[in-house]
């Protein structure tokens, strides 16, 4: 672990679990409060990564935190890539250590992926350590100083996010290191893919289940209103099976960042 006066900092960033919910839908509006209360379960989550791996805790966020660990830091005004430079900035100058940015939807992030990034950094200071997300996002940036010219002219949320913030990285001389890919939660899609995977083997998570035990009351609401859902989708008509057509959200098709 890095020494004290070196304690790295989780900078959380995230516009609150009720501006989530309405932003992007993953679930029917019907179910918002469902949705809601996995984003909370989430953030809640997230912060207990942090701790677990020893950081600091900050959030970026335009929502007041009820945690008295956690370091509020407004979110300014402006695009997605203003708003997480001015927060990194912030984060930085609150310690010597290294800042680890992270969002609130990898629900498969743990302390473990943040000590990783951690050691890394401490092996390599001068490095930036990246999470790279399957659909083209990150869900994790981790560096000893901030990013702010390189990070200027990255095109945030797209699929070719994270080909454009390896290339600037490199075009700085910054060596990188690449930690395992994680889903996020952009998509409908990716919470039903989410909710029926499967981790075993992985300390902490139920074999059976392939969730940790903190995640089994949510995971277990999030699989039957998704089983009811496509039950709703082909209904039984007089004696028979028919398709019909249900109205779903399907989300942002670009990827999302943090």
């Amino acid at each position: 672990m890095p020494r004290a006066k070196e304690r790295p900092t989780l900078l959380v960033f995230t516009r609150g679990a009720e501006r989530e919910t309405r932003r992007r839908r993953l679930l029917p509006p019907r179910l918002a409060s469902l949705e809601l209360a996995l984003h909370h379960r989430c953030l809640e989550a997230t912060l207990t990564a942090g701790r677990t791996a020893g950081c600091a805790l900050a959030m970026s966020s335009p929502c007041r935190s009820t945690h008295e660990d956690v370091i509020r830091l407004p979110q300014r005004h402006g695009t997605f890539g203003d708003r997480l430079r001015a927060a990194m900035r912030q984060a930085h100058a609150l310690g010597t250590g290294p800042v680890l940015v992270v969002g609130t939807d990898t629900p498969r992030l743990e302390a473990r992926h943040l000590r990783t990034a951690i050691d890394r950094l401490e092996a390599e200071p001068d490095s930036v350590v990246v999470g790279p997300a399957p659909d083209g996002g990150i869900y994790l940036l981790a560096s000893h100083r901030p990013l702010d010219g390189i990070l200027a002219g990255v095109p945030w949320r797209r699929r070719d996010t994270i080909d454009s913030l390896l290339a600037a990285l490199a075009a700085a001389g910054l060596r990188v290191c690449l930690l395992e890919p994680l889903a996020d939660l952009d998509r409908p899609q990716d919470l039903a893919r989410w909710a029926s995977g499967r981790a075993v083997g992985i300390a902490g998570i139920d074999s059976i289940t392939g969730f940790a035990r903190e995640w089994l009351p949510i995971v277990e609401l999030v699989r039957r209103a998704l089983l009811a859902l496509r039950r709703l989708a082909v209904p039984a008509v007089i004696g028979r099976t028919q398709g019909c057509v249900v109205a779903l959200p399907t989300g942002r098709a670009p990827p999302r960042f943090l």
